[in-house]
């Protein structure tokens, strides 16, 4: 079992990764925390959830040609570094949880990812939805599929060497 010294105590801090229930419209995304993590410092994340609370059409006539990666579900929750724009669903993120329908989608919480590179960290949360690029779409391309979300979670900063 390890122990928190009063030394390891001062030196540690846990941060919120969190979102109120939003309204996310198709194709948007917004940054849900930043921390600038610079030398010698310890960034761990291993607790976030994810919840879709509704959706402005049935989840049901979503298509594969509604969303703009299809393997990224509705909405998700992306951890990258030094972003400043384009698509967080680009490669080169260091997590993803992603929401496939309306429910709670939590992390492994047993799979932490830990950081120490420099640089500005941030959690984006996307709607993954476009206008339908099927041939006779479910859901007409004038209407906007839109989400309400909430994101819950938290990171650990630590102060190495001290």
């Amino acid at each position: 079992m390890a122990y928190l010294t009063e030394n390891q105590l001062s030196n540690t801090v846990d941060i919120p990764v969190a979102l109120p229930a939003t309204d996310l419209v198709m194709g948007n995304w917004l940054t849900v925390a930043s921390i600038k993590l610079i030398a010698p410092m310890r960034l761990t994340y291993s607790f976030a959830t994810l919840q879709l609370l509704s959706a402005s059409v049935s989840a049901a006539n979503i298509t594969g040609g509604n969303k703009i990666y299809g393997s990224l579900g509705l909405v998700y929750l992306a951890l990258r570094k030094d972003y400043v724009s384009g698509s967080p669903g680009a490669a080169g993120g260091y997590d993803t949880l992603t929401a496939f329908d309306i429910g709670t989608y939590s992390r492994d919480i047993t799979s932490s990812i830990v950081l120490t590179d420099s640089g500005v960290y941030s959690w984006i949360l996307t709607n993954n939805m476009q206008p339908s690029t099927d041939t006779t779409p479910v859901i007409p391309p004038s209407t906007s599929i839109d989400f309400r979300v909430a994101v819950t979670g938290c990171v650990r900063m630590e102060l190495l060497g001290s």
